[in-house]
């Protein structure tokens, strides 16, 4: 899997060039986020179990963000990697990105479709600092190893890819006995 995250970062190429252009729906107007990069919208995870379908009819791997209102880290997260990601295009046919706000209030249906709360699913990860990304089968199983909060940013898009790699040489291998 190609990733052009560094690339960009390092080179501070537009994200325009990097592969993706958002059109605002009323006007035809390419939609921009507050620093003028192409708006891209990091869906918060409601029902798990319709994202688990998703991802087994597709056969992608689950990028989850567990965030929280109060971290800082998790923002810097999203702007400098996972939008960047989202951006590029590269990660469209092989990854479901997507968050988790552990101390939200709302109700979510967990990867078996009980009702449950973002922070007793986080819970359920044994989850204790945010950021955590975590990659996912379609069953919710940990199929690479997670990465827990932000030390650096250097190395983090390299880090990403790698267990993304992992995380989807786990999932094929796993279909491949079931067939």
């Amino acid at each position: 899997m190609k990733s052009y995250i560094a690339a960009c970062l390092l080179l501070n190429l537009s994200f325009v060039s990097c592969g993706i252009v958002s059109a605002d729906e009323t006007n035809g107007h390419q939609r921009t986020d507050e620093e003028g990069f192409p708006y891209v919208n990091l869906e918060v995870v409601q029902d798990f179990a319709s994202l688990a379908m998703q991802a087994r009819q597709s056969e992608k791997i689950i990028m989850l963000e567990v965030t929280a209102s109060y971290c800082s880290y998790c923002g810097l997260l999203e702007e400098e990697i996972i939008k960047p990601m989202m951006r590029s295009g590269d990660y469209k046919e092989t990854v479901l990105i997507r968050k988790l706000a552990m101390d939200s209030s709302a109700t979510v249906k967990d990867f078996a479709g009980n009702a449950t709360t973002p922070a007793g699913l986080a819970q359920q990860y044994k989850i204790k600092i945010t950021p955590t990304l975590l990659f996912l089968d379609a069953d919710g199983n940990e199929v690479a190893g997670r990465i827990l909060g932000v030390y650096s940013l250097d190395f983090f898009g390299a880090y990403v890819d790698a267990a993304l790699a992992k995380g989807l040489q786990s999932i094929r291998e796993n279909q491949a006995l079931y067939q």
